[in-house]
């Protein structure tokens, strides 16, 4: 015996040792027979990440968890992925795990998270999910091919999706079928011919046909019992509750699949006729809590759905929706919804598709004495749908208010009339065909008040309305006041239709009129981070903060010929605003824009679009007689750009190329500008005072009185880049000194420019006057000393460096250049005596006369240089002492000049 439970016990110990290693040893043999027989079996690629093998997660069966399945599809849709699991698992039994690749593997129990499947037929009507691959050779029975040609037998007791979305689109109609957030589940046995699943079904639903929105979003479910039977593939509801959003329906009849078609016989209705049934038809987000609301009345779906369904068919429907002379109440609103009836049928009676229809022969309610009622008629549901809709009745907003609970914060107030009909197919609102577009009758709204999130201040419209007698629909004696904002317009309406059914943007062209038009009347609240301006200093939080923010109008698509008598605007406030404006993809386009500003015009070229992120814009202004000090104050890109205006008065033109980005309020970002500009100052007055750069130059130089500086005429170019403002050489002309300055400043006024003055001589003053007195007037005429002025720090603190050195080296060899010149044919000596002469204030002629009389020195060699010895007996060149004797007047001379205090009496200063 102890013999035996050795034995025992060591066969256990091995089966056990079995059962744990197994899965290291067959886990990657069994996924690549799987791989080798889905790859087999389907005209696709398929991969998996990782497959893991358990022996005891499902026990008696193993669990094979293959993570990250998926089925990429070939010609023709290359590419495109048809399925993918994130996990899949198999249970299946374990003696399958030793099946060779011959053998089919039976899966017990199915399992798949987050799976997307995209199934999808093309313009030719090939679908993507058509991949099994022909088994030409086949001669077994149907069951047998299924289950040998795939590999795989279905025996499932279990099976489950979960977070799984599934999409079916059809090109060829524009049809698109979709549901997400789906939840699946069944229980049953597979391998019995007739047997019950119990399923449980959970999504969100969406159908789109030829770009209309029939459900978006609505919540499905299904929790059921269903009767199989696999033999016949029939499948029949027993007992079971199907939701849309909250209303309930019963589900009755069977579904049968053919070998030609599938047999579909079912009927549906609510298992409750009260009103509330209506209120569970509508999406959650958009009714209020329905808790204490009273009704009265019925409303009642039911249908029949029954018929074959192939390629070319679909099942015969009859489906209505109807309410009589119901109402509601809200317990906290003073006001009761009644009179309403409802009468609409979805109806085909052949089972061709094109013949379906939607009738809704009646819907009406009143609100107190108002009553509201319209009629619809929508044929071609699945091709190019036709409508013929009607209107009409009379709603006091205020009734509205009082019996129907609106958004939080949203007021209303105000009538409104209707009476019109509209005849139209979708193709002609697509394809913007107005011309087949048939409307009539008018549409009014008086005195109507709106207050909400939309609109910082109540917008009022004392009056608008629309006539719908022609192709385009007018309007006419549109009224409206929101702040300090008037506006009064007209015009026509190219697509009202297309833009309340199809989501279109509103196409037309109006003229719009306004005595005042205040920017900040139109400005939003959204959660947005604040831009910086350029001179301001970056925020260290990154969180958003709420700021308000102007946006162009989405939805508009429009040409504007505005008039405005007074348009305020970042601060501004601009006269006699005039010119034509294209509004569109978020973009206003501005041509030819007047304005009166500055005492001055303006016209205005260019574009702002608040499409992205960050509002942008791109903009050509051709400024006009401008004031200058005006402008100043005025504009905030004048104090940044050329904070020099500060000190002038006058006018201005300037032509400027400007784009950037712009902040909430529609501002430009400094730092973000690029561009180009061309300036022309019209004025002679200047105010160093006002100024720290000026006064400090107005000190440095002392024979240039800048409070009596012309600098009318002056042109310059400036170009805008980088946080940076270059400006070119530019010259101009103070009282006969000709100057030109360049150079560059950064945003925070660093700077770094050159002056380049050409300073006459006889401005040098009585030093001057002493040093070149013996020249002859026409050579002191032309004598100009060169004096470069370098600007550094900044326009508040500036720093000025004047380059003496250059100025006296340069005056030094002019005067000797003259001299040399007229004396060149005497000789050196008379050269550097009459240098010498003029230092010491002697008349040079003398020694130049008494050398030509015979009495001077004279030089044996023309080339020869004399040398006068020095107290030590050392000779030195004549040439260089003089210069150096020259060189030390003229820097005195200099430096005197620019160190002297300015006093009155000093007649050699410019004026």
């Amino acid at each position: 015996m102890k013999k035996l439970f050795k034995i025992l016990g060591v066969t256990l110990l091995a089966v056990i040792v079995l059962i744990v290693a197994a899965p290291f040893f067959f886990k990657d043999q069994i996924a690549q027979i799987i791989k080798d027989k889905l790859n087999a079996s389907m005209d696709a690629q398929i991969d998996f990440a990782e497959v893991d093998l358990s022996l005891f997660s499902a026990f008696p069966d193993a669990r094979l968890n293959i993570e990250g399945v998926s089925i990429i599809n070939k010609a023709p849709f290359a590419g495109d992925t048809l399925f993918y699991g994130r996990e899949v698992k198999l249970d299946l039994p374990i003696g399958d795990l030793f099946n060779d690749a011959s053998e089919p593997i039976h899966v017990n129990e199915l399992i798949v998270n987050g799976a997307v499947s995209r199934l999808t037929v093309d313009e030719e009507g090939n679908s993507s999910w058509d991949i099994a691959k022909e088994d030409t050779a086949a001669v077994t029975t149907e069951a047998q091919t299924t289950e040998e040609g795939t590999g795989f037998s279905f025996d499932l007791k279990h099976y489950e999706l979960t977070d799984t979305e599934l999409t079916y689109e059809d090109k060829s109609t524009q049809m698109k079928f979709a549901m997400s957030q789906m939840n699946h589940s069944g229980n049953g046995d597979f391998s019995l011919g007739q047997s019950t699943l119990d399923t449980y079904t959970e999504a969100l639903v969406f159908y789109t046909m030829d770009g209309v929105d029939y459900l978006s979003g609505q919540q499905v479910k299904l929790d059921a019992e269903i009767l199989m039977d696999l033999e016949n593939q029939k499948y029949s509801f027993q007992e079971n509750k199907a939701f849309i959003n909250d209303l309930e329906l019963k589900l009755d009849g069977f579904v049968e699949l053919e070998d030609a078609y599938t047999m579909v016989d079912l009927s549906f209705d609510t298992p409750s006729s009260d009103f509330k049934n209506f209120f569970a038809v509508i999406p959650e987000t958009y009714r209020k809590n329905l808790d204490g609301i009273t009704t009265t009345g019925d409303f009642t779906v039911n249908g029949i759905i029954k018929g074959e369904v192939d390629d070319t068919r679909i099942p015969k429907m009859d489906i209505k929706i109807s309410s009589n002379n119901a109402s509601f109440k809200y317990p906290d609103l003073p006001k009761t919804v009644t009179n309403i009836n409802i009468d609409a049928q979805l109806k085909n009676d052949t089972g061709n598709v094109d013949d379906t229809y939607f009738n809704v022969a009646q819907t009406s309610f009143n609100i107190g004495s108002d009553r509201i009622s319209g009629s619809a008629m929508i044929k071609n549901l699945t091709t190019n749908m036709n409508v013929d809709v009607n209107a009409k009745g009379n709603l006091d907003f205020q009734n509205l208010a009082q019996a129907f609970p609106l958004p939080d914060g949203i007021k209303l107030d105000g009538k409104l009339a209707l009476d019109m009909a509209a005849k139209f197919d979708m193709e002609s609102i697509e394809k913007e065909r107005y011309e087949r577009i048939s409307t009539k009758g008018t549409a009014g709204l008086t005195e109507f008040k709106y207050e909400g999130d939309a609109m910082t201040k109540p917008l009022i419209i004392n009056k608008a309305n629309i006539d719908m007698t022609t192709s385009r629909i007018k309007l006419e004696d549109f009224d409206a006041q929101t702040g300090n904002t008037d506006l009064k317009a007209s015009g026509t309406i190219n697509n009202l239709v297309g833009f309340l059914l199809q989501d279109q943007d509103l196409k037309g062209t109006f003229n719009v009129r306004s005595n005042t038009l205040d920017a900040s009347d139109f400005m939003t609240t959204t959660e947005v981070a604040p831009a910086q301006k350029a001179t301001e200093q970056t925020q260290t939080s990154t969180s958003s903060t709420t700021t308000e923010a102007i946006e162009i109008p989405a939805f508009l698509d429009a040409n504007l010929d505005f008039q405005a008598n007074r348009v305020l605007y970042d601060g501004l406030e601009l006269k006699n605003v005039s010119g034509i404006a294209l509004v569109r993809d978020e973009t206003l386009t501005l041509n030819d824009v007047k304005t009166d500003i500055f005492d001055g015009n303006i016209d205005v070229n260019g574009s702002v679009s608040t499409k992205g992120d960050t509002p942008v814009f791109n903009m050509a202004l051709d400024m006009k007689d401008l004031d200058i000090a005006k402008s100043f104050e005025g504009f905030d890109m004048f104090k940044s750009f050329v904070p020099i205006l500060k000190s002038l008065q006058g006018k201005i033109n300037t032509d400027i190329t400007l784009s950037g980005s712009l902040d909430n309020e529609l501002s430009p970002i400094l730092s973000t500008l690029a561009g180009d500009a061309f300036a022309q100052l019209l004025t002679k007055d200047i105010n160093a005072a006002n100024n720290p750069l000026l006064g400090k130059l107005d000190d440095k130089i002392s024979f240039i009185d800048l409070d009596k500086f012309d600098i009318s005429d002056i042109t310059t170019k400036l170009n805008f880049k980088d946080g940076a403002v270059q400006v070119s050489p530019f010259d101009f002309n103070i009282k006969g000194i000709k100057a030109t300055a360049s150079g560059k400043h950064s945003l925070t006024n660093e700077m770094d420019y050159t002056l380049a003055l050409d300073v006459p001589a006889k401005y040098l003053g009585k030093e001057g006057a002493s040093l070149l007195s013996k020249l002859q007037a026409e050579d002191v005429e032309k004598i100009n000393v060169p004096i470069p002025v370098k600007f550094s720090g900044s326009f508040l603190s500036p720093k000025i460096d004047l380059n003496l050195d250059l100025a006296v080296k340069n005056l030094t060899n002019q005067i000797i250049e003259i001299q040399k010149a007229k004396l060149k044919d005497k000789g050196e000596d008379a050269v550097n005596n009459a240098v010498n002469d003029i230092i010491s204030g002697n008349n040079p002629l003398t020694g130049i006369k008494d050398l030509i009389n015979g009495n001077g020195t004279k030089a044996s060699d023309s080339t020869k240089v004399t040398t006068p010895k020095d107290s030590t007996g050392t000779t030195k060149p004549v040439s260089t002492s003089t210069e150096d004797k020259v060189k030390e007047a003229a820097g005195g001379l200099i430096k005197n000049l620019f160190g002297k205090k300015k006093t009155e009496t000093d007649t050699t200063k410019t004026k």
